[in-house]
């Protein structure tokens, strides 16, 4: 193993002893997420950095679009274990000590049903992920970059218990990995080259409001946040009246906090340069009570 590596692996150690609370051992009976890499040549630092970094933010964006009251600090993973044999993580949500075995397992074995999904189409030819942005897809491409340079490498992702029974699992090799990367390289053009991409059915919070009249096709006031796409807050425009009257009704006329309520959209992202802009809010599904579900 390179022997960078294994100094890095090293340090990992000395900080995971110093820093996982004992209140980590709480959750010994849930699923982790193990990662395992299997590389036959040495590993280029920045590109080991790179891939648990990308899983990292991924693990972020999936468990803040399923729970949007979550915050940023608690969607990070803890390395909890580093172990021999080639390089094996083992990665515990932050919250581990303060949720349910059964919330952790589940959180676990969501992520890597929705890797699996994700990698499974783009390791098709010509495959492409439906709603992408172009930071998932610059995630992934970091995830996989480990193995897509090493002939006989191998990434595994897996929900795992202590126990070694697999709940969930997906395993990328180097033809899969360069296949991703291709993919991703040619979906990113994509969404540049159109400057837009349309979503359908996903959470919007309001992060901005105002008393103004409805505004139909304009640049308005208001501001909301989709977490499936990024955590930044976009002007809104609305593309049709009732679209901006439901949004416009729940901020003027409606029960409770219109910051505490979810918005069910179809929308159209404008991008400059591949990066979200302004949200087109084409549908409004419906609007739920975020505190509801807490």
């Amino acid at each position: 193993m390179n022997s960078v590596i294994v100094k890095a692996i090293q340090r990992v150690r000395s900080i995971v002893a110093k820093t996982i609370p004992q209140t980590h051992k709480l959750a010994e009976d849930a699923a982790h997420i193990e990662i395992f890499i299997k590389n036959s040549e040495p590993i280029d630092l920045l590109d080991f950095t790179a891939s648990l970094t990308g899983i990292a933010r991924e693990h972020e964006a999936q468990v803040r679009a399923s729970t949007p009251q979550v915050s940023v600090d608690e969607t990070r993973l803890l390395i909890v274990d580093v172990r021999k044999g080639s390089i094996i993580l083992e990665l515990l949500p932050v919250l581990a000590p303060f949720v349910s075995t059964a919330e952790v397992t589940n959180t676990a074995v969501a992520f890597v049903e929705n890797m699996r999904a994700a990698v499974t189409q783009l390791s098709q030819p010509g495959g492409r992920i439906q709603n992408a942005t172009t930071t998932q897809l610059k995630n992934l491409n970091d995830t996989v970059r480990l193995v897509a340079d090493d002939a006989k490498g191998e990434l595994s992702i897996a929900a795992r218990y202590k126990s070694g029974d697999v709940i969930q699992e997906i395993v990328i090799d180097k033809k899969d990995a360069q296949v991703i990367e291709a993919n991703v390289t040619a979906q990113r053009k994509e969404i540049e080259a159109k400057g837009s991409a349309q979503y359908e059915r996903v959470l919007m919070r309001l992060h901005q409001s105002s008393a103004d009249g409805l505004k139909l096709d304009k640049r308005t006031s208001e501001k909301g946040i989709v977490e499936r796409i990024d955590i930044t807050p976009r002007t809104l425009i609305y593309a049709s009246d009732r679209a901006g009257e439901r949004i416009k009704n729940e901020i003027l006329n409606g029960d409770g906090n219109p910051f505490q309520k979810g918005f069910i959209v179809d929308l159209d992202v404008e991008t400059v340069g591949g990066k979200p802009r302004v949200y087109r809010i084409l549908d409004v599904h419906e609007v739920i009570d975020l505190d509801e579900e807490e």
